[in-house]
């Protein structure tokens, strides 16, 4: 038993048998690393990881593989997600090409067409009285002869109207 003792003291501190309660606790640490490192392909894990890592440059030298693996599982996603991103552009323009395509080929006839057709037509004439009745409308000296007019056209109508009255009496 004292050979087992005096072997115990010449090994280094990490080697060392300790008691049943500190092996638990080295043995719940391994496992919480060996899990952390099989969780390091995740991206949000590797970004927390490097982040903790960077923070405390001890660590970092202790776990250097934990932090090259995190940094390695960060560019692989940059890349899958720049690679999604060239897909994704190249989807859209396949599918704007074929869906709207046809319709703005579509429009940009009609809209040739419409061009073609109105070209086609016959100038329009304006009417020479229509001209003119919008050239007396601003006349000042006009007013006057329209005031008259339409007296003259209400009076023709009041008479027509008591002819039609005394024609329906007589029937």
């Amino acid at each position: 038993m004292t050979e087992a003792h005096d072997i115990e003291q010449h090994l280094p501190a990490q080697q060392r048998p300790h008691a049943h309660g500190s092996q638990r606790r080295c043995v719940e640490e391994d496992r919480a690393w060996s899990q952390l490192y099989t969780a390091i392909g995740h991206p949000s894990t590797a970004e927390e990881v490097v982040k903790q890592l960077e923070a405390d440059p001890q660590a970092k030298r202790t776990h250097l593989a934990l932090y090259i693996r995190a940094k390695t599982t960060l560019r692989e996603q940059k890349a899958v997600d720049a690679r999604n991103q060239r897909i994704g552009s190249f989807v859209r323009w396949v599918l704007t090409s074929v869906v709207l395509g046809p319709f703005r080929w579509l429009r940009a006839a009609r809209s040739v067409a419409a061009g073609v057709a109105i070209e086609a037509l016959p100038p329009v004439r304006r009417e020479p009285s229509r001209t003119r009745a919008t050239a007396l409308r601003g006349d000042p000296d006009f007013a006057p002869a329209k005031e008259r007019f339409a007296g003259t056209a209400a009076g023709a109508g009041a008479t027509a109207e008591v002819e039609g009255s005394r024609g329906a009496k007589a029937a």
